[in-house]
């Protein structure tokens, strides 16, 4: 039976957006970045890193993480289509998800790597983080460990998150594909956020976080993908950042779907 935020009846669910990344990197569905990351300036992405391949017998979106003279490239794509939820309304947003590693000797576990930190969320960049962020996905690699977690920012001004930390929800994940997903419901105007691993709920929100989360504030979102390398803010030591010879991240789908409620 499918895992649902809501035991109402409501109404079917209907496609709004769906890559299943079976030939190239669409154009007229994301664009593909090139900059350094926001929160490391280790990592620079460009635009020729995301591309289409066959892994596991899986036609996948691949980002990839290598180092490049003094620092490391690799991949970001962001969504042309966004959304947000109207009154009654409940959207879905989900992604199958591996990372792994690769050296000249085989493939390497995403654990084994050091300060890779991949991300599927939502944003509204604009003014951010006035229109909101969701992170469905935020991995962060230790040598011998892993942590996974969901997290949540807004703030009433330009560049000042009110939240700190106070939204974030750690979760147990393994090696292997994963199916993440975000449940975005509007209720006769209460919002509730609500985080799924393999259709079990890691993580729910409603509409105060300390006073300081408004998710009725929240602007309608794009989709991003990216696979971060290293922190500006003391998250991994840099000097330690051990990528293999790449790391990837493997999306084999993003699909969008919407209801009444």
């Amino acid at each position: 039976m499918e895992t649902t935020t809501l035991s109402q009846k409501v109404g079917p669910w209907e496609r709004q957006f769906s890559d299943e990344f079976s030939k190239t990197v669409s154009t007229k569905k994301w664009e593909k970045t090139n900059r350094r990351d926001y929160n490391s300036n280790q990592c620079e992405y460009v635009s020729g890193n995301p591309k289409i391949q066959t892994f596991e017998g899986r036609s996948c979106l691949e980002l990839s993480a290598y180092k490049y003279k003094n620092r490391y490239r690799s991949g970001h794509v962001k969504s042309k289509y966004s959304f947000k939820p109207k009154k009654n309304e409940e959207y879905r947003v989900s992604a199958l998800i591996k990372f792994v590693a690769k050296n000249k000797r085989g493939y390497k576990k995403f654990g084994q790597t050091y300060g890779a930190w991949p991300a599927f969320w939502t944003v509204q960049e604009e003014g951010w983080p006035t229109g909101g962020e969701i992170d469905i996905m935020e991995g962060y690699s230790f040598g011998d460990s892993t942590r996974f977690a969901s997290n949540l920012f807004f703030g009433t001004k330009t560049g000042k998150n009110l939240l700190e930390t106070n939204a974030e929800r750690k979760y147990k994940n393994s090696e292997g594909w994963h199916k993440y997903e975000l449940y975005w419901t509007n209720r006769r105007g209460r919002i509730v956020l609500s985080i799924f691993v393999d259709q079990k709920k890691v993580a729910s929100y409603t509409n105060k976080i300390d006073s300081d989360l408004r998710l009725e504030k929240f602007s309608p979102h794009t989709i991003m993908l990216n696979l971060n390398v290293g922190s500006d803010t003391g998250i991994f030591d840099n000097s330690k950042i051990k990528l293999f010879s790449k790391t990837y991240m493997y999306v084999d789908y993003v699909r969008v779907d919407k209801r009444k409620l």
